[in-house]
């Protein structure tokens, strides 16, 4: 596996960073840990750079202070025998981040929700929104997340952990692709795995059909609603067997209304520590970059969020 981390000397890069030392990846996973100096170009190639008229040593000292911004990860990476390398580029941060991604054939690109200069009302920042949204890999959003001292056990870092992961599926290819992207990275032996699908509401679109009773609707409705939890119960059996046979502890739960909400309220009552879902789901339509559901999860979710795309061939 190739993956691509970004850094920038937020809390939230030391949490993606801190989440990839504990995932426990295997030692061939290669590590291209990336800073982005910023420098937005303007109509006609002007930039800030250009107009104030910065000068090549100011240019050097800030590259000397990205190469040494690189240095820690790096180093904590390859402590635990991962092989990491640094990487600095300049350029509007977003779009550096999705050339070097395509360029280096990243399956997974790792970042913090949020950077250094996103205001810290906004749970998802302006960089991370656009990668999520017009990444071909599958993107980490990683949050800072304090746990409960009874949660960590003395042999395990009491402030960061991955113990709790929230995988929600809708039978789509979508979500078995998620599924087994998350049995090859792999979790922590001791993270417990919930498994949730969310049965949409039919109960208004029902009662707005013209040519039956109000009797009759509940009668199809009660139909349709018996149908479809046998159906998710199916759906979950099957993905929580996937997992339990990789040794995780999982259970599985069915929620009805919209998925998003489903979630986000799941992860909130859980103190999930990553939601991993797929980018797009059974009524995702081909054209759209990510889906609806995908991206609100992503904009507020309490904790990191993973969303997972189907790796494309590498050119050779």
């Amino acid at each position: 596996m190739r993956i691509l981390l970004v850094v920038d000397g937020s809390s939230y890069s030391d949490t993606a960073t801190r989440t990839l030392e504990l995932l426990k990846l295997p030692t061939e996973t290669e590590v291209t840990v990336m800073t982005v100096v910023p420098e937005h170009t303007f109509l006609g190639g002007i930039s800030l750079d250009m107009l104030r008229g910065t000068a090549p040593a100011e240019k050097k000292a800030e590259e000397e202070k990205a190469v040494k911004l690189l240095s820690g990860p790096v180093q904590l990476l390859s402590a635990v025998g991962l092989s990491a390398e640094g990487l600095v580029r300049r350029g509007n941060p977003a779009e550096v981040i999705l050339k070097v991604a395509g360029q280096k054939s990243s399956s997974l690109v790792v970042m913090g929700a949020k950077g250094l200069t996103d205001p810290l009302p906004f749970r998802l920042g302006s960089v991370a929104q656009s990668v999520a949204r017009h990444a071909t890999a599958s993107v980490l959003l990683a949050r800072p997340k304090t746990l409960t001292i009874h949660r960590a056990s003395s042999s395990r870092d009491k402030s960061l952990l991955i113990d709790r992961v929230l995988f929600a599926t809708d039978g789509s290819q979508y979500s078995d692709v998620a599924a087994q992207f998350l049995l090859d990275l792999p979790l922590p032996s001791w993270t417990q795995v919930m498994v949730l699908t969310a049965l949409q509401s039919h109960t208004a679109s029902l009662l707005k059909v013209p040519t039956l009773d109000f009797e009759t609707n509940q009668r199809l409705l009660a139909d349709l609603q018996a149908a479809e939890e046998k159906e998710a119960r199916k759906l979950l059996d099957r993905a929580r067997q996937e997992f339990q046979n990789h040794g995780y502890k999982t259970t599985s739960v069915v929620v009805r209304g919209g998925a998003s909400e489903c979630i986000l309220e799941t992860a909130q009552e859980h103190d999930s520590d990553i939601i991993a879902l797929g980018y797009r789901g059974l009524t995702g339509i081909e054209s759209f970059i990510l889906g609806s559901v995908s991206e609100r999860v992503a904009r507020y979710a309490p904790c990191s969020v993973l969303i997972v795309r189907p790796e494309k061939p590498r050119k050779h």
